[in-house]
């Protein structure tokens, strides 16, 4: 019956007429890129600074009218042929006066028209204010959050009987606080502390509190020195390939559009412990075409590490590098901060009209040695102490295509090319076309460039993707990605390779409505693991995947939305697993109260981890959830936001994922004694 009513909701979402508001629209807008950009990682990341980009374009949004190719690029959703399209046009017809006329520019289309319009302003020019100190002081804003969550069930790493060697050390609780200075987008101060649950407060390996702390201060400018950044912060150059210091993203359902927006350097504020500089980085405009960054970073990292395999020898060598972030057992705390790592170099960038080219060279140095693995597959990995990186990027755009590229160099010789361009044909058809040509001995730890493997080595491809608007309303996208290993990999014993393809149809035929239908198919090889043979054999792989999405406002201040989506799975040794995912999620504003909240109730059935289905989540602000619904079972959450004041916010959430056929959730330290994990957050802001 619960299954029945899912589909019934999803199936009477067409009927419902709704109205569009503003604050909902960029909601929305935020929440997809978040999820379209992190669906196919693993990985559990802060996307705080993604948040507060488009956050802060919302509450101060581009002036359409006015703003040039550099600003047209905060963005993200524009590629560098729709920016001089726009520009273009602007130039030739005059200033915009409404969203429509935009839909007039060849490559603009009805999807991407309401991506950005939650962020842009057709008003007249505002002018900025001076950075002065009484400006600064009167109009700068000071955000504080304070957030407190768990889970409720008791996890076995928590009991010393089970574990006295290695269990939890602090308690189950999860901390963060964050403050933030800003004014306008010129100056930005912000400390964050996090402590994960299991690791102590103001106790043993963290006497000073919280386990993890980032300081940031970032100034922007229109003189020589643009902007500084002391302590935190990014560097995003090119289309990361020889450096990008932030979350990098390879492929998403928006693989259609695969140039990068490189934002270069960037303040860090975000709760993330592994994906940052820190140290000191300027840049400077030698002149109005040519601007230079140097930048030092010196940071201490976790890692596992090992006495060299020597006699007359006490040297330590690096086992593994370690990301997570925990420091909760006394294993865990042994690798906290272990080596150091220092990297100095710089880029010059150099931008002329729709021309633009950047050369980046910088040293990287650890305290100790990486020892290369022992298998096969690892053969070209990274080893030693240092290495040296070097690049160039290039791109050039007009309104009818743009086109873009780099190169780059590790100190080994390894070498690493990607080219790239978009090609606006009409008004309703647009195709992009990718190729990267990653050599199995390229090494760099710093660099986020597009590829099926993030290690950004042993990978060859092209990509092609078409956008075509199939009418007013409506869009069609589709992309086809066709690679190869020409070296061993992880679980696979032999060069090989793959395909991949993606299509995407979404329709918005009025303001009350939206929704889209998405298919996506992997093909690559991987070992055959079910097998007595002493060399596995290689065999393909298969995974299929899709989705129905829907989204509608209610009359009275009521949202829903809902989705079905499938995966299927056949591994190496032809066996087909499957799994599908139902869910219905319902906002409601108060009209007469600061008080708004949502609800989610979700139906999984998967028969494995490989069948797994990522779905966004909404969070109290500034945290963020996409878990793999796996297993068979049920989910639901619901999140409270009440505005006590017009400075103070309240959140609360809780969440209950149930599985109808597990007597334990989780395992290892993790584990929990029945079928149910449930979770709880409170969180604070003060805004002054």
């Amino acid at each position: 019956m619960q299954r029945i009513l899912a589909i019934v909701l999803i199936i009477l979402v067409p009927a419902i007429h709704v109205w569009a508001q503003t604050e909902g629209a960029a909601q929305s807008v935020i929440e997809q890129r978040i999820e379209e950009l992190t669906e196919l990682s693993d990985q559990d990341y802060d996307y705080t600074e993604l948040y507060e980009h488009f956050s802060y374009l919302h509450q101060n949004p581009l002036l359409i009218n006015n703003a040039d190719a550099e600003q047209l690029r905060k963005l993200l959703f524009l590629n560098e042929s729709q920016i001089a399209a726009l520009l273009y046009a602007r130039d030739k017809f005059g200033n915009f006066k409404t969203i429509y006329e935009l839909k007039e520019i060849d490559g603009f289309y009805i999807e991407l028209l309401l991506q950005i319009q939650p962020f842009i302003s057709f008003e007249d020019e505002v002018t900025a204010r001076k950075i002065t100190l009484k400006q600064a002081l009167r109009y700068g804003k000071n955000d504080f959050i304070i957030r407190y969550g768990r889970i409720v069930q008791p996890q076995a790493g928590f009991d010393t009987s089970l574990y006295p060697d290695n269990h939890y050390l602090g308690s189950p609780s999860k901390l963060y606080f964050r403050y933030k200075y800003t004014f306008q987008d010129r100056i930005s101060f912000g400390l964050v502390g996090e402590k994960d649950a299991g690791e102590e407060f103001f106790a043993g390996s963290n006497p000073n509190g919280f386990d993890f702390y980032s300081l940031h201060l970032f100034i922007r400018t229109d003189k020589v020195l643009r902007k500084v950044a002391v302590g935190d912060y990014h560097l995003e150059f090119g289309q990361g390939l020889t450096l990008w210091s932030g979350i990098g993203f390879s492929k998403s359902s928006a693989t259609i559009n695969t140039q990068r927006s490189a934002r270069g350097l960037r303040p860090n504020s975000s709760a993330n412990e592994s994906l940052f500089m820190r140290g000191a980085a300027v840049t400077l405009a030698l002149n109005t075409k040519l601007q230079l960054t140097p930048f030092y970073s010196l940071r201490a990292m976790d890692a596992s590490t090992e006495a060299a395999d020597s006699l007359d020898s006490e040297e330590l060598y690096i086992q593994s590098l370690q990301e997570t972030g925990y420091h909760r057992t006394p294993t865990e705390i042994a690798n906290e901060k272990a080596i150091n790592e220092q990297i100095f170099g710089a880029n010059l960038n150099y931008i002329y009209k729709g021309f633009k080219a950047g050369i980046t060279a910088y040293q990287s140095m650890l305290s100790h040695a990486i020892q290369g693995g022992s298998s096969s597959y690892e053969k070209y990995d990274f080893s030693g102490k240092s290495n040296f990186n070097a690049g160039f990027d290039f791109s050039y755009a007009n309104r009818f295509f743009s086109t873009y590229g780099e190169a780059a160099l590790s100190k080994n010789g390894g070498k690493a090319v990607l080219l790239g361009s978009f090609f606006n044909l009409s008004q309703r058809l647009n195709v992009n076309i990718l190729y990267r040509n990653y050599s199995k001995d390229y090494q760099n730890q710093h660099a986020a460039a597009f590829g099926e493997s993030s290690s950004l080595q042993n990978e060859q491809g092209i990509l092609v993707g078409i956008n075509l608007n199939t009418g007013p309303f409506s869009n069609l996208s589709f992309y086809y990605d066709l690679f190869k290993f020409p070296w061993l990999r992880y679980r696979v014993n032999r060069p090989s390779q793959g395909h991949e393809f993606s299509l995407q149809y979404t329709r918005n035929p009025s303001s009350k409505l939206s929704y889209y239908a998405r298919y996506q198919f992997e093909e690559k090889y991987i070992n055959q693991s079910n097998t007595t043979e002493a060399l596995q054999p290689v065999n393909l792989q298969h995974k299929h995947s899709g989705r129905l999405h829907l989204s509608a406002k209610l009359g009275g201040g009521w949202k829903i939305q809902s989705r079905v989506s499938f995966s299927a799975f056949k591994d190496a040794a032809g066996i087909w697993t499957q799994g599908y995912l139902l869910y219905t999620d319902l906002d409601y504003q108060f009209p007469k109260l600061p008080l708004s909240f949502s609800a989610r109730y979700a139906i999984v059935h998967s028969d494995d981890y490989d069948t797994r289905i990522y779905a966004y989540e909404k969070d109290v602000l500034y945290k963020f959830s996409i878990p793999a619904y796996y297993d068979k079972g049920q989910r639901f959450y619901l999140l409270l936001n009440y505005d006590i004041s017009q400075n103070l916010q309240l959140w609360f959430r809780y969440s209950q994922s149930v599985f109808t056929q597990k007597k334990t959730v989780g395992s290892g330290l993790d584990e929990i004694e029945g079928n149910r994990k449930s979770e709880f957050t409170f969180q604070l802001r003060l805004k002054i």
